[in-house]
């Protein structure tokens, strides 16, 4: 069986050392590479192209959100697993947005870290229970009791594109990011919405006069 590949990117040489242990107690998990900056990690990863890149959010050089984006752009389909304990609602939300499939909170236990790993490697998005939590009662905050989904404007653009049947990668190319940027987007308009169908956005959509 092969070994998962793992490049990993942390400025504090301790807590650095600390992953590394954790995620070598993994079974079938390698690291290849550890970086202290965004830039190192990026020629790494460019050089090695591991399996998952297991970043910290606040590196010099490229943060773990701006590495993210900069290797989505290159298109490179590795998985990307951000360390962080920043709990904001926006920051999460941006690092799943630029193209991170899982955020992971530093005080993670070793079972989360597991999990985390399995559900990147298998293309899933993973949030430590943790910030789920948070930003749930953020969406709750944010709608209040009228029910009014508050939507971004990029939720919006997304919505009444996807309302009109465009396609991801149609409405990528017109928004100017990437299809897997559009996959996000339209998950959290289905979370916030309570929907499961594109049927039930475009029905939103009408109600809401975005598309006739």
């Amino acid at each position: 069986m092969k070994a998962t590949s793992i490049v990993l990117a942390d400025d504090q040489l301790l807590v650095r050392a600390g992953i590394r242990a954790l995620l070598e107690t993994l079974p079938g998990c390698r690291i290849d590479a550890e970086c202290a900056d965004g830039i190192s990690a990026l020629a790494e990863i460019e050089r090695l192209r591991p399996d998952i890149a297991v970043l910290d959010i606040a590196m010099p050089g490229l943060t773990g959100i701006e590495l993210s984006a900069e290797l989505r752009r290159r298109e490179h389909q590795l998985g990307i697993l951000i360390l962080s304990g920043i709990e904001t609602p926006e920051t999460i939300d941006q690092a799943f947005a630029v193209g991170a499939d899982g955020y992971l909170h530093k005080d993670f236990l070793l079972g989360e870290l597991k999990e985390a790993v399995t559900a990147v490697l298998a293309g899933q998005r993973y949030l430590s229970p943790k910030l789920q939590q948070i930003l749930e009662t953020h969406g709750q905050r944010e709608n209040g009791n009228s029910g009014d989904p508050c939507l971004t404007r990029r939720q919006t653009e997304i919505l009444r594109l996807v309302a009109s049947g465009r396609t991801t990668k149609e409405i990528a190319r017109v928004l100017g990011i990437s299809p897997k940027t559009v996959e996000f987007h339209r998950a959290r308009l289905m979370e916030r919405l309570g929907v499961h169908e594109v049927t039930a956005l475009t029905r939103f959509a009408i109600q809401c006069g975005l598309i006739s």
